[in-house]
């Protein structure tokens, strides 16, 4: 699933007080309807204030996925573009005159997973045939986000330390009762 990070700084926001929150997500159909690619953007100076310089806000934005895999083949220059753009219509007034400062473009071709129609059906497959003693985890079970994978993270650390409580108890019983044989 391609998806590229435009990292940027925006000059400018300032004159509305600077970008106060996490950052924003933009829906797909309203997206299509504006022209704008970006899939989001997390204003990170917002949530790290050293991270850009006094009057400057640090945006990351995301840029690509699975429907919309040509991001990939873009130059840097033209996905630095294409962020610009997408910004000045999502954060800026109109008519701001000002200039970004871009950072970088980072690429990764395997980013956030997709979970397609009959996603969950296969996660039970798996399910099914995965054997005893063996625990799998990860985002594709349980979604994105940072908490969600720890919350299934202790969940699953609490079911795998049941599971080995039990097979320990299970083998002293077992040498227990092999003693009492040889006895």
């Amino acid at each position: 699933v391609p998806t590229n990070a435009g990292i940027m700084q925006a000059p400018g926001v300032q004159e509305t007080g600077g970008l106060q929150g996490f950052g924003h997500l933009i829906p797909r159909k309203a997206a299509y309807k504006a022209g704008v690619r970006t899939l989001g953007t997390i204003w990170s100076s917002s949530l790290f204030p050293t991270r850009a310089p006094k009057d400057y806000e640090m945006l990351l934005c995301y840029i690509g996925g699975s429907r919309d895999v040509g991001i990939g083949d873009m130059k840097e220059e033209d996905i630095l573009k294409q962020c610009d753009l997408d910004i000045r219509k999502v954060l800026l007034k109109p008519g701001w005159q000002g200039e970004a400062k871009p950072l970088g473009v980072r690429l990764w071709p395997r980013a956030i997973p997709q979970y397609e129609k009959g996603h969950l059906d296969v996660l039970e497959q798996i399910e099914a045939k995965t054997p005893e003693g063996l625990f799998l985890g990860g985002n594709y079970k349980t979604g994105v986000a940072f908490g969600d994978c720890v919350d299934y993270g202790i969940q699953e650390a609490k079911k795998v330390s049941a599971y080995v409580k039990g097979k320990l108890e299970t083998a002293k019983q077992a040498a227990a009762a092999k003693e009492a044989v040889a006895a």
